[in-house]
């Protein structure tokens, strides 16, 4: 009977060590545009009745610099113009209003890393979250650091119980996100 309940144990713990998410954090493809219009519901909706994965599709493209040459073959002859900033970071500050969908309570995350799915959802890398807080009235306000080369963020508005996330792809751009 011992040798039955130890396999079973070990089956139980490989089946639970094999589920996961398999993927690479580096292969990450974030097209240009979502081309999943919905129009999100007027009035005051409950959480309850929200369907799966609303997807704002709204909003412009991020601000990608143009990539600059250099013919310096050294760092002797690498000429930096006095206005140049080393710094790598940027502080944000974002602002979130869904009063007008919902005053259901709710938190919000903010990714840096996520996949685009077939159906026009976003699938969020979740240890790459950079921020999250509890919405007050239907609002928040996040201030966080971040790359200067994070040219889109994804943003998903999660309702306390069994429903899908509200999310939408932020470019650099956009500072508020008003549903």
């Amino acid at each position: 009977m011992h040798h039955f309940l130890s396999l079973f144990v070990i089956l139980f713990l490989l089946q639970a060590c094999g589920e996961g998410d398999d993927t690479e954090m580096d292969d990450i493809n974030v097209p240009d545009e979502v081309i999943v219009p919905i129009n999100p519901p007027s009035g005051n909706t409950s959480s309850s009745h929200t369907p799966a994965f609303l997807v704002d599709s709204s909003g412009g493209e991020a601000n990608i610099p143009p990539t600059i040459s250099s013919s310096a073959r050294t760092m002797n002859t690498t000429i930096v113009p006095d206005d140049f900033s080393y710094s790598l970071s940027v502080n944000k500050h974002f602002t979130l209003d869904i009063r007008a969908y919902s005053m259901s309570p709710a938190y919000v995350s903010i990714y840096r890393e996520f996949s685009e799915n077939d159906n026009g959802s976003f699938n969020a890398h979740y240890n790459s979250r950079i921020i999250s807080a509890s919405l007050e009235n239907g609002q928040a306000m996040l201030n966080y650091v971040s790359s200067e080369d994070q040219y889109y963020v994804l943003v998903e508005v999660w309702f306390y119980g069994n429903t899908d996330p509200l999310q939408k792809r932020i470019p650099n751009t956009e500072t508020n996100w008003t549903w």
